[in-house]
């Protein structure tokens, strides 16, 4: 009774529900399941149900290949229809052949008729078989076309997301290293800032530490050392108050021997740079390459730019106190020394010239040393004036060498000197002793009113083209012993205030009239 009454509640529950809650579970989830069906099938595209998020569309111009299963109905239903077909046709024939009674001739025509009809029956049999495989074997292949062309919807969506990571860790990497450097830059930018700011101020030992900053932070930073070196530059071009001797205000020398000492330190920074080491395969790490300095209109102290590489210097109204070395230095582009004053000693032994060098209209106070000096592009000296010893032995001029109306107070050494092209002293003034011994001429030479007003030797000098000595005086003894002339000698106008010593084999045109009168 009581399973009688539950049952009774149940099935009012049942017919109480609204008509749609008592829908099938069964139903609902074959219909989901169409629907599911449905949304994967549009526009061709193929889906992998475990991966519902790689839909690759089938390539344009290929539909999807379907052959629809035969069920056991539809293979049952052919088999009896062909069955059926072939016992009504041999019925007919065999009820057609019996009418007109017993023959033999119909008898054997009706075995005939039931033979052709089992052949019939069976030879149906065999193409519905045959039938049968190639339907098999079409499904097989389409199966294994279908099978192959997932397999490669599934590579190309592989590849895409494979591609699609890449860029993905391309571009992070991109942002990671713009990030680095925009924080580096923000880095360097403010430890710059701070090292001038201490540059621009009033003790001089922040202007020390401000020198040392930049100095550390272009040696970390090879793309920031022409800004650093125009700074160093700007404030070396600066005016300076320097010391005097005797001191009238104790505190104020203290301070200005202070300057000294902070302009002295950016002059180091500069030079100590500049030099590439003693081998020239291998740099020194401090080497700072093609730079550019600016020292336009600057005061430098005892400057030394020995063994210095400099590609490019600006020295227009420089003035250099004290001594100047600039032994072994390398110009590798001009370099002009216009306008530029020495108060001492100048040194430019064995340094090289891969540019034009200008020195004109320049004053060289003290001792101008040019020893083993190499000019490729010409050098040029007009108007200049040495007012100590001037020294030029064993320079090699590749190219014209202008020493036009240049003065020299006293001794000029110019022994051993290669002169590779023209030679021109028009003009100039020697005051002192001179000295040509073993010079190479191997261009023209002109001294057209060129001075020697003590003695001179040409010792053993080669004059390989023409030698014009037009209107030079000689003041002192003309020492033209054991020199060549191989070509023209020019020595018209002449003045010999001691006949000079030659032999008839110094010429090779015959000796000149002028020395030949002098001579006698």
């Amino acid at each position: 009774m009581t399973l009688q009454r539950h049952r009774r509640r149940t099935c009012r529950t049942v017919r109480s529900l609204p008509r749609r809650s008592r829908t099938p579970t069964s139903s609902l989830t074959s219909t989901d399941h169409r629907r599911t069906r449905h949304d994967r099938r549009h526009d061709g595209a193929v889906t992998d149900p475990s991966t519902p998020a790689s839909v690759v569309p089938l390539p344009a111009g290929q539909s999807k290949q379907v052959v629809t299963p035969l069920s056991g109905k539809a293979v049952f239903a052919a088999a009896v229809g062909t069955v059926l077909v072939v016992v009504v046709a041999v019925t007919a024939l065999w009820l057609t052949l019996a009418v007109g009674g017993v023959d033999p001739a119909r008898v054997t025509a009706r075995l005939e008729v039931l033979r052709i009809g089992l052949s019939l029956g069976l030879g149906g049999g065999g193409l519905f078989a045959l039938y049968l495989a190639w339907r098999r074997q079409r499904s097989t292949e389409i199966a294994l076309l279908q099978k192959e062309r997932d397999q490669a919807d599934v590579a190309r969506a592989h590849a895409l997301q494979e591609r699609v990571a890449a860029e993905n860790r391309a571009h992070q990497e991109r942002v990671a290293v713009a990030t680095e450097a925009d924080a580096a830059a923000r880095r360097i930018t403010e430890l710059f800032t701070k090292a001038v700011e201490h540059l621009g101020a009033g003790e001089a030992p922040v202007r020390l530490g401000g020198l040392y900053a930049l100095e550390r932070l272009a040696q970390d930073n090879p793309e920031q050392r022409q800004s650093i070196v125009n700074v160093v530059c700007a404030y070396l071009r600066m005016p300076v108050d320097l010391p005097q001797e005797p001191a009238d205000d104790p505190d104020a020398h203290r301070r200005r021997l202070r300057e000294r000492e902070v302009r002295l330190t950016a002059q180091r920074v500069l030079t100590g740079h500049l030099r590439p080491g003693d081998d020239p395969g291998h740099h020194t790490a401090g080497f700072w390459p093609d730079l550019e300095l600016d020292l336009t209109g600057a005061v430098l102290l005892d400057a030394d730019f020995s063994g210095c590489h400099v590609r490019a210097l600006r020295l227009p109204g420089v003035t250099f106190l004290g001594d100047v070395r600039f032994t072994g230095a390398t110009f590798t582009e001009d370099v002009a020394f216009d306008q530029t004053a020495f108060t001492g000693d100048v040194r430019f032994d064995h340094a090289t010239f891969a540019g034009r060098a200008s020195f004109r209209d320049m004053a060289f106070t003290g001792n101008a040393d040019f020893t083993g000096a190499k000019f490729a592009r010409g050098a040029r000296f007009e108007g200049a004036s040495f007012a100590a010893e001037a020294g030029f032995r064993g320079v090699r001029f590749t190219r014209t060498a202008w020493f036009t109306k240049t003065a020299f107070a006293r001794g000029a050494e110019f022994g051993s000197v290669r002169f590779a092209a023209d030679a021109e002293f028009r003009g100039a003034v020697f005051a002192g002793n001179t000295r040509f011994v073993d010079t190479a001429f191997l261009g023209s030479a002109h001294f057209h009113g060129a001075a020697f007003r003590r003695d001179v030797s040409f010792r053993e000098a080669v004059f390989t083209r023409s030698a014009n000595f037009h209107g030079v005086g000689f003041g002192g003894n003309a020492g033209l012993r054991d020199a060549a002339f191989r070509k023209d000698a020019e020595f018209r106008g002449a003045v010999f205030t001691q006949a000079p010593r030659i032999t008839a084999d110094q010429f090779s045109g015959g000796v000149p009239p002028e020395l030949v009168e002098r001579r006698k």
